[in-house]
């Protein structure tokens, strides 16, 4: 298979999420020793999901309308991330009475409750999230995610606008 734009496109937004969760296992968490908070996991599990879009879409190659359901997925996924990033970069500039309680483990909360219930309990309190832990370039670790989760909207900004332009697989107008 040739190397068209939307694979070039995907492979890149794929080996940047593959390379940003390799890096917060390997390093920020066996390293370091930093054990993910609530939103932090979530923020994961967004991050997989978006590496499984690219993926998929690197192998699929398809014609104009796939690449702009494709582009469309990451884009509303990258929209998740975003919030989320944004509500945790919220909760840690909280003044410290204003922080909401803790919350119980996330395994325990997966196992007593919907996951609908959940993904609000979390996005809405978890306490915790608000702890600085780490800063890279005095950049916190949601501050660098909300950097990551903004470059992976704008890889599927380019695969939508170049798709409604010309067909990325083959390189014709659209």
């Amino acid at each position: 298979m040739p190397a068209t734009p939307f694979r070039k496109l995907c492979a890149a937004g794929f080996i940047l999420c593959l390379a940003s969760l390799a890096i917060a296992i390997f390093y920020m968490e066996r390293y370091l020793g930093l054990f993910p908070c609530p939103l932090c996991i979530l923020d994961r599990l967004v991050i997989m999901m978006l590496a499984l879009c690219f993926l998929i879409g690197f192998l699929h190659n398809p014609q104009t309308y796939g690449q702009r359901a494709y582009a469309v997925t990451g884009l509303l996924l990258s929209a998740v991330g975003i919030t989320l990033a944004g509500r945790h970069i919220h909760l840690q500039n909280l003044p410290p009475d204003e922080v909401p309680d803790c919350l119980p483990d996330l395994d325990y909360m997966l196992e007593v409750f919907p996951l609908t219930k959940v993904f609000s309990m979390v996005f809405n309190s978890a306490g915790e999230c608000a702890q600085i832990s780490w800063t890279f370039l005095g950049l916190t670790i949601p501050q660098q995610t909300l950097i990551l989760f903004t470059v992976l909207a704008g890889i599927n900004l380019a695969i939508l606008y170049a798709s409604l332009n010309r067909d990325l697989s083959t390189g014709r107008k659209a």
